[in-house]
Order: structure tokens, then C-alpha cells, then sequence
């Protein structure tokens, strides 16, 4: 009898606890989430009360279309998208195989539909990629997704086009940085950057810049896998990041920090592998008027002999524009380095978890909080020579005029030995020729 009582005691601590453990917190695809009601607005915009139904297709059938990684198309995509006025046309680059046929694009928003047309198709065998040149056949100003239909498929990439009526001075980046999602040190920054996305969209920037740590990685200790105890895939999280910041409704140019690269036992994937799907090469350069944006990815190991050698040779190209470098950190001294080398206007970075701006050699270089501090500033270009910042005005018309062509120490040697020995061989001739006594 005393058997059965405990027995019964047991069950009944069972179900009374496992009650307990499902009214606070749920679990889809094998994965749980700690519940988080709150009255956030922007939740309540989008019927959200907690992480879980971010990941609810039903309740918000736009989040696989976000969710998608690289498949077709390689450019422009969510994280490089192309921002173009009435008189441009739009480069799109696709890998498929040669005998792809049927291509169509459109640019589509809600309620619109734009066909482009194929001005230019070529295609090159070495690294399986289609290279477009489309118009679009009607000019409506607005962000827009891209999708591709060919004869092998159909590929679709959220935000990644721009049309303006004209780009003119002065326009305005957002600089974003560290979101860390779904968690950091105990917050739920999923939740907090929701709630500042009100803010952000209030600033009517043309584009933003998001410098690095995207996701949190292994740390992410509070949302993880009922099975093993251990962070969500590093995948996962980037989905969900990806999610987030669509619903800013801004074209965003995005890298990678260190967490977002960080392999580590915790994870079920190798993040580098899932970043690159995603995003793609591991650095980026674009054009805004006189502009010259790059940008790149990497671990605290610093870029790869090959990625730096790349950023180098678009820097060297637009030696002679402003131009804008944006990364995480500077790993290995590769951003110094590259100043060293280059006329930089503006160095944007992250990292360091708080705001700091200051001039050195002529350029300025700031960098932001994380975005779950509620923080993002806007960089105002006045014009080719200067931007605004805090209300505080910098100009580079001094750093332009500066001679940009890159003379190596080696160089300079064996040009100095030659002279000396054209001099020598001028005052040897003299003296045989009795000029010289």
C-alpha cells in the first residue's frame, strides 16, 4: 500500500511538473524557447508574445521567403543589395549551368509587380555564373525582392533592390552593429531589437551598414535544443536575424564579426559554412555617387591571403574616389593596414559593445554600440568631400588631395640606385672627356 502511494505520489509530481515546463515554454522542430510575453508594440503589430512564433509560418508567411539562403541568384541578395535611380540598370549575377534557359526577373512589393527586362546575358564557364545586365521596365521608387525564374528553378531574395527617382547630396547611412541575436548575457535581444525597429524606420535613411556580430553563436545559452542542452544552429539563428532585420524595410549591407564565424562544439554547424551560404563572398564594394563603400568579413584570424589581396585590389581601383571601409574589428591590423596603403574617408566598425569616434590622419573612423543598447547613428554625406555626424561636420578635402599611388620601400631603393649610378656614370664620362678636373 505504502508502495503504491509513493508510486502514485510520483506520477501525479510528473504530470503536475511537465504542466509547469509546457505553460512556460514551447518547443517546434525539435527546438524550445523560453517564453517571454510583453506588450511590446511592434510584437503586438505582428502578433508575436514570444521567440517561438518567430518561427511561425503560418502566423507569418514572409519568414520563408526571408529565411532562404543563396541558391540562383548571387547578387544583388539581402545582405548586398543594389540601390539604382530611374537612369540605372540593375547587375545581377546567377550560377547555373550554361544550358540554363527561360530567364525572367521581376521586382515585387506588396501590391507591385515589375518586369525586367534582359539587356545583356553572358556567362562564364571558369566559375559557373550567369552575369545580367535588366532594366526595369517601369520606374516605381521603393525597395523591392528579387525574384528569378529559369528553366532549372526559381529563386527569391526579400529587399535586395532600391529604385529612387535620383541619388543626390546629401544622403543618409545608418550605422547598426552587434545584435547578437536571439540572446546576449542574458537578454533577449531578439525581443529588444524588435522593439527599436519603430525607431530606426523613423530616421529615413537611404540605406543601412551593419558591422558585424549578428548572431551570438555558442553563447547563446537561452534558447537551445531540448535534446543535447546546447545553442540553437547557428543556421537557426541567422534565419531568425535575418527575419528581424527585414522588417526594417531598408536596404542593409551586411558583414560578418566574430560571432557570427566562431566554430565551436556547442553548435551542430560550422557557422563560416552557414555564413557563406547566406551571404556569400566575404567582402563587398558598391557605389553610391561619388562614393566607394567596401566592406568585408572575417574572424579574429583576420581576412584570408586571398579576401585581402581582393579588398586591396578594389581599394587600389578607387584609389582616387572617397571611399568608406566598413568591418567588425581590426583583426590582424588589416583595416589599419589597408589605411596605411589608401586614402579612406570613413572607417565604420563594431565590436567593442560601445560608441567612439575620433580623427586620425584625416580619416574618421567610428564605431557603434550594439543595437540591443537601443543605439544607431546616422552618417549624413554632405557631399564628395564631407559628412556629418552627430552634428558635428568632417571634411576630407585635404586627405583628397593627398597622392594616393602606392610606392613600395623597395621601389624607392632600386629608383634611388639607379639615379646614383646615372649620376656617377655622368661625372665618370666628364672627367674622361676632361670637363671635369
Amino acid at each position: 500500500m505504502q508502495a503504491k502511494s509513493r508510486l502514485w505520489f510520483l506520477v501525479t509530481f510528473i504530470i503536475v511538473f511537465s504542466s509547469l515546463f509546457v505553460s512556460q515554454s514551447q518547443t517546434i522542430d525539435g527546438l524550445i524557447f523560453l517564453d517571454n510575453p510583453t506588450n511590446n508594440p511592434v510584437l503586438t503589430s505582428i502578433n508575436a508574445t514570444s521567440p517561438t512564433e518567430y518561427f511561425n509560418e503560418t502566423s507569418f508567411p514572409r519568414y520563408h521567403l526571408v529565411a532562404r539562403p543563396l541558391s540562383i541568384i548571387q547578387s544583388p541578395h539581402k545582405g548586398f543589395p543594389a540601390i539604382i535611380d530611374y537612369s540605372q540598370n540593375i547587375s545581377i549575377i546567377a550560377q547555373a549551368a550554361s544550358d540554363a534557359t527561360n530567364w525572367e526577373f521581376s521586382l515585387v512589393s506588396t501590391g507591385t509587380n515589375i518586369t525586367l527586362d534582359i539587356l545583356e546575358s553572358t556567362y562564364n564557364e571558369i566559375d559557373a555564373l550567369w552575369y545580367f545586365e535588366v532594366s526595369p521596365s517601369e520606374n516605381i521608387a521603393g525597395l523591392y525582392d528579387l525574384q528569378l525564374n529559369c528553366s532549372i528553378g526559381d529563386d527569391y531574395q526579400t529587399n535586395s533592390v532600391k529604385i529612387v527617382a535620383e541619388k543626390s547630396y546629401p544622403f543618409k547611412i545608418l550605422h547598426i552593429s552587434d545584435s547578437h541575436i536571439p540572446s546576449y548575457a542574458g537578454m533577449n535581444t531578439t525581443d529588444i531589437v524588435l522593439n527599436y525597429i519603430d525607431s530606426i524606420k523613423s530616421l529615413d535613411v537611404d540605406f543601412a551598414i551593419f558591422t558585424g556580430d549578428l548572431i551570438e553563436g555558442a553563447p547563446a545559452l537561452e534558447y537551445v535544443n531540448p535534446i543535447t542542452g546546447k545553442p540553437l544552429a547557428a543556421e537557426v539563428q541567422v534565419k531568425l536575424s535575418l527575419w528581424v532585420f527585414d522588417l526594417l524595410d531598408l536596404p542593409i549591407y551586411i558583414i560578418g564579426g566574430n560571432h557570427d564565424l566562431d566554430e565551436s562544439t556547442l553548435l551542430p554547424d560550422n557557422p563560416i559554412v552557414v555564413w557563406r551560404n547566406y551571404f556569400g563572398e566575404n567582402y563587398m564594394h558598391f557605389n553610391f555617387l561619388d562614393w566607394s563603400f567596401v566592406g568585408f568579413t572575417c574572424t579574429n584570424e583576420g581576412l584570408s591571403t586571398t579576401d585581402f589581396a581582393s579588398v586591396d585590389e578594389i581599394l587600389s581601383v578607387e584609389k582616387d574616389k572617397p571611399n568608406l571601409l566598413f568591418y567588425h574589428s581590426n583583426y590582424k591590423n588589416h583595416a589599419s593596414n589597408l589605411r596605411a596603403s589608401y586614402k579612406i574617408e570613413v572607417m565604420l566598425y563594431g565590436h567593442d559593445h560601445h560608441e567612439a569616434k575620433y580623427v586620425s590622419a584625416s580619416t574618421l573612423y567610428h564605431c557603434e554600440a550594439p543595437m540591443f543598447n537601443n543605439e544607431s547613428s546616422v552618417i549624413t554625406v554632405l557631399n564628395r568631400t564631407s559628412v556629418s555626424l552627430d552634428d558635428v561636420e568632417y571634411d576630407f578635402t585635404s586627405l583628397l588631395e593627398i597622392p594616393t599611388e602606392k610606392t613600395s620601400f623597395s621601389i624607392l631603393i632600386f629608383t634611388g640606385l639607379i639615379n646614383c649610378c646615372v649620376v656617377v656614370f655622368i661625372i665618370r664620362k666628364r672627367k674622361y672627356n676632361g670637363l671635369i678636373r
